[in-house]
Formats: structure tokens, C-alpha cells, sequence
């Protein structure tokens, strides 16, 4: 019988075999996806804005306060774009709630993070997120054509 997700009480920290909720943004300039050269030791690298979502927390909110943080609140949508499984070290388990942010300027860099906009189409793996995804994500609701209807054959319709 496969195990159900219930969790215990809060740590400061990764546990092993435990679990947590992380919220992702994906920054959007203009069809372009922005993400940041962060200088900092340990975790010097190409990121998405992310963070562990506090417990009982709105992952809106999270998600809001990534945009306020990395991007400078320079946002005109905020939207839902995905949510994925991980495992995790130490046989843990991440759920990652990932966000759409359309962007209305490109964001300020500092001394610990900096900018990258990729040029429009361009996409690559950024952390545990392969390029089809951030392309989905970064084309929003254009990204899976709907369908087109195939119409019925021609001839007699025969009815059973």
C-alpha cells in the first residue's frame, strides 16, 4: 500500500526523509525569460527567484514576495504556472510551486545578484527545471495549442 503525504511539525531545516513546499518564480521581460547570476559561495549559479514556503503559509504571497525581492515588485501578473514532485536528499520529498511573473521592467541587479534575460526563444535547464518546462512556462497559455477538431468523414452516417 503506497505511503500518504502527512507531515509533522515544523523545523528550522531539511530533515532527512522529510519534506517541504518550495515556491518558484519565472520572471517574464517581453517574451523573455530573466533569470539571475547569483555571486554568493554557496550558491553561486544560475537561479529562479525561490524559497521554502513558511509553514501555513499563501504561496501567492510567497510568490509575491519573491517578485518584491528579486525583480523589484515590477510585475503586471502573477499567475500559477505549474507544480512538480522532487525527491530530495536524504530520501526527503520537495513539492514545487512554480509562478509566472510578467514583468514590466527588468529587474535591478546588486552586488550578490545579477540579471540574465535570454534572448526571445532561447530557454536552458535551470536547476531541477528542464528547458520544455521553462519554455511552457515562459509562453504562458500559448504553450499547448489546443487541438483542432477533426471533422467527421464524409459519407453516410450510420447510427447503431
Amino acid at each position: 500500500m503506497p505511503r500518504q503525504a502527512f507531515f509533522g511539525k515544523p523545523t528550522d531545516g531539511l530533515t532527512p526523509g522529510g519534506a517541504h513546499i518550495s515556491v518558484y518564480l519565472v520572471p517574464v521581460f517581453q517574451r523573455r525569460l530573466v533569470v539571475f547570476d547569483v555571486a554568493a559561495r554557496q550558491a553561486r549559479g544560475r537561479w529562479l527567484p525561490w524559497d521554502v514556503m513558511d509553514f501555513r503559509g499563501n504561496p501567492y504571497e510567497t510568490a509575491a514576495a519573491l517578485a518584491d525581492d528579486w525583480c523589484g515588485g515590477a510585475i503586471s501578473s502573477l499567475t500559477i504556472a505549474d507544480v512538480m514532485s522532487f525527491p530530495f536528499e536524504g530520501g526527503g520529498w520537495e513539492l514545487a510551486i512554480v509562478f509566472r511573473a510578467e514583468l514590466t521592467a527588468l529587474p535591478p541587479g546588486d552586488d550578490a545578484r545579477s540579471p540574465f534575460v535570454f534572448s526571445e526563444g532561447e530557454y536552458d535547464a535551470i536547476g531541477r527545471f528542464d528547458p520544455v518546462d521553462i519554455e511552457r512556462w515562459v509562453l504562458g497559455s500559448t504553450a499547448v495549442p489546443a487541438p483542432a477538431e477533426t471533422p467527421p468523414p464524409e459519407g453516410p452516417r450510420l447510427v447503431f
